[in-house]
């Protein structure tokens, strides 16, 4: 059946910036209002409660996990029944460490990633860097992990890709932009950023944006589904009329022009995609570029060593 879930997103606004209440009451305040929601994931952004010192002065605030920070986000997750996904300048026995912790719907601690990629200033002031990429499970769905300036390196999102994640979170100082809509597309997961800047974003499988922050809100939502499957046009696109006609508005087929793509979703609790997807015979975007590979390796010449 589908997996439609609620997922809400937060931004800071530039933190610091306008002498205003400290970064990490502002995110407990956004978390309160994300909770009203009653949503099934909230992000908050990267070392989010720290984010509005001197970058020189944010080692002074970090804290142990358990500690101050992480329990009143723990009570939150807990009282709103929600996971919540937070960055957070850690103290870890001697070493600071930029980490983002998933917190489940009780309250409990599910796992952590530590950046792997700081930046040269964070390594400069002592950040140790991760070296591990995780992808968590969650009661709908498979999540993954990563951090500001782990952007850089597509590795990470592809490896995300390859251990399963459905939906990736990104907590980060700055928006991040038109990358996170690539990544997006060419794992097709939903990508999920929450920023001390003004547009947080939440990214469907296809690189469009679905919801975002703006400089007069903190906080957007949007709920999408895990089951959200890609097609290629090839083969599939002659059986788009048969599947409108036949099952009408138990589906959403949103078919882009450019890309020779559709997406497929199902819009009735009883009715799967997988089932959806044997009715019609239909090939998966990855099934199909699979298959194609095959061939394409069969066709080719035997290499004959001399």
């Amino acid at each position: 059946m589908p997996r439609k879930i609620l997922v809400a997103t937060t931004s800071l606004g530039m933190p610091g910036s306008t002498g205003r209440r400290s970064s990490r009451d502002y995110g407990f305040e956004l978390l309160d209002a994300a909770g009203s929601l009653h949503p099934d994931l909230v992000c908050l952004p990267e070392e989010f409660a720290v984010a509005d010192r001197p970058s020189g002065q944010r080692g002074d605030g970090a804290e142990p996990i358990p500690g101050p920070t992480f329990d009143t986000l723990a009570a939150k997750a807990r009282q709103y029944q929600t996971y919540v996904v937070a960055g957070l300048l850690e103290r870890r026995a001697d070493q600071l460490i930029n980490t983002a912790c998933m917190i489940d719907r009780r309250g409990h601690l599910v796992g952590q990633y530590d950046k792997i990629h700081p930046t040269i200033d964070e390594v400069a002031s002592g950040i140790v860097p991760g070296d591990t990429v995780k992808v968590f499970e969650t009661d709908f769905g498979r999540l993954g992990v990563a951090i500001c300036y782990d952007i850089g390196w597509p590795a990470v999102w592809d490896e995300l890709g390859a251990l399963g994640a459905e939906l990736v979170v990104w907590p980060s100082a700055y928006g991040g932009g038109f990358p996170l809509q690539t990544y997006a597309w060419r794992n097709f997961y939903h990508v999920v950023s929450a920023v001390w800047s003004f547009h947080s974003r939440i990214i469907d499988v296809t690189g469009q944006i679905v919801a975002s922050t703006s400089r007069f809100t903190g906080l957007a939502s949007a709920e999408i589904d895990l089951d959200k499957e890609v097609f290629h046009t090839d083969r599939n696109a002659a059986k788009l009329l048969e599947m409108q006609t036949r099952l009408g508005n138990r589906i959403a087929l949103n078919p882009l022009t450019e890309e020779h793509v559709f997406t497929l979703q199902s819009n009735d609790p009883t009715l799967s995609v997988a089932e959806i997807v044997r009715e019609f015979e239909l090939e998966p975007f990855r099934a199909y570029h699979k298959r194609a590979e095959r061939i394409q390796d069969e066709a080719r010449p035997m290499v004959v060593a001399g």
